[in-house]
């Protein structure tokens, strides 16, 4: 459920905003003017390049790489493929991921690598094999990081960003950032060559002698010996309720144990701190028109869409807001209509699902119609209820109804954009129509501005907020 009283009161929204979300999904524009900076400090306008890479890739954890690598696809219009190098691992964290350059990369290619500190010691193995295969590499990275070392000797480029800001776990959450002197995986924190004897835990390391053990059934674990065919005694059953209310018996498990155990996305904001150093590069390297000027209208988009989205805005004329009330116990159904709101799109179903919790379906026009069609035939259509109208509904939880969410991008303003999609060849009124017919409600958001880096600005601003109040006034808060 959706407490849309919350939406309407600022202080309690910082109160339940225990990790920063709004501040996050606000500060967009001040980290695209600190990252143009960056940029230009590391010297992106001296570039001299050769050419058009025949290919980019992009690895990094997390979804920051997939977005970047997403929009950047989009953006560039085709006209260079861009590959994301999904990671693999036994778990999502630093120590365990692991990446591979497929096997066509070569001095042609372009590899740009992110990360949020800098941590990960499997992209410097990629920056190495990179570096084995004759590819361009180019990290983004916070100074003073192991890997500004590994792309150094790799001979690339480094693009500094800002750190990601790290919060304590919240104990309602367990969100957070792990604890940095425990290795999840086991490895000995001691330094090479300490004797065995110093070890933390070894015996005669601040450990008592071993004193001689007790003889059984005397206050040791050994059981006293059995006389000869005596039985070994039945153990008692628990106590009714001793083992929690678990169907399979066990205990309820503590709330530490039921939330997840792995770090949260980064604050939807932390985007722009990688992907504008990045859009700065292929400017210069002649794949996107985005020069300095046009990052500076993004951040003032930015802060626009800030502006009419921030928590001081009533809901009747906050169209995150809006859009948060409109999904309260909806599926949405993400439709999207342009190369841009399609990364968008994707985007905004994957922030639905690891911040705020809810389960959301992407599709792009005009396919989504015939792949979701049967959705809004089905029990989630809006018109639809099989079930009797006169049971009892007190007791039963608020069904899932789907909505359709039409992201839509149709402006191309420059050559470097992605082709427009004209009033003859749109599929949003199908889209209209089949909704409407089965009784699905719809949202749409459509960009104003001109430049393609500006439309996905404003798209990404207006979802990322939508995304963020749907998670302080949902159940639990965030």
């Amino acid at each position: 459920m959706l407490d849309e009283s919350l939406l309407d009161a600022p202080e309690a929204l910082a109160r339940a905003d225990t990790r920063g979300l709004l501040r996050g999904a606000a500060e967009s524009g001040a980290r695209v003017r600190t990252a143009a900076r960056y940029a230009a400090e590391a010297g992106i306008a001296d570039l001299q390049p050769d050419g058009r890479p025949r290919g980019v890739l992009v690895a990094g954890p997390g979804s920051v790489a997939e977005c970047t690598a997403d929009l950047l696809g989009a953006l560039t219009g085709g006209s260079v493929p861009v590959t994301l190098i999904r990671p693999t691992g036994v778990a999502p964290a630093a120590g365990a991921l692991r990446w591979a350059l497929p096997g066509w990369a070569g001095p042609l290619d372009l590899l740009a690598v992110t990360s949020p500190d800098g941590s990960e010691p499997g992209l410097a193995v990629l920056l190495d094999q990179a570096y084995r295969r004759g590819c361009t590499v180019v990290a983004l990275t916070p100074s003073g990081t192991p890997l500004v070392e590994a792309v150094e000797r790799a001979r690339g480029l480094h693009l500094p960003t800002t750190p990601a800001a790290l919060r304590e776990p919240d104990p309602g959450t367990g969100y957070g950032q792990p604890p940095t002197d425990v290795d999840p995986y086991g490895a000995d924190p001691t330094p090479p060559g300490t004797p065995h004897a110093e070890r933390p835990g070894a015996p005669g390391a601040d450990q008592p002698e071993e004193t001689e053990r007790p003889a059984p059934g005397e206050g040791g674990t050994n059981p006293p010996p059995l006389a000869p065919g005596e039985a070994h005694p039945r153990p008692e059953p628990p106590a009714v309720g001793a083992l929690g209310t678990h169907p399979h018996g066990a205990g309820e498990p503590p709330a530490a144990q039921r939330t997840n155990p792995y770090p949260a996305d980064p604050s939807p904001g932390a985007l722009w701190a990688v992907l504008t150093p990045l859009l700065a590069l292929v400017d210069r390297i002649g794949l996107v028109h985005a020069p300095p000027e046009t990052l500076q209208r993004v951040a003032d988009r930015l802060d626009q869409v800030a502006e009419r989205c921030g928590p001081a805005q009533a809901t009747y004329r906050n169209p995150a807001k809006s859009l948060a009330a409109e999904l309260a116990d909806a599926l949405p159904l993400v439709w999207t209509e342009g190369e841009v709101a399609a990364a968008v799109g994707r985007r905004f179903a994957r922030l639905l699902g690891a911040v705020a919790g809810r389960p959301a379906l992407t599709a792009e026009l005009p396919d989504a119609l015939r792949v979701h069609g049967a959705l809004l035939t089905s029990p989630f259509a809006g018109g639809a209820d099989p079930d009797d109208f006169f049971r009892d509904r007190v007791e039963e939880p608020e069904a899932l109804r789907a909505r359709v969410v039409l992201l839509r991008d149709r402006q191309a303003a420059d050559a470097s954009d992605a082709p427009a999609v004209t009033a003859d060849l749109s599929a949003a009124p199908a889209a209209r129509e089949l909704a409407l017919s089965h009784d699905t409600p719809i949202s749409e958001l459509e960009p104003t501005a001109e430049h393609a880096v500006e439309r996905a600005a404003e798209l990404l601003a207006i979802t990322d907020f939508a995304a963020v109040y749907l998670t302080l006034a949902g159940a639990g808060g965030s």
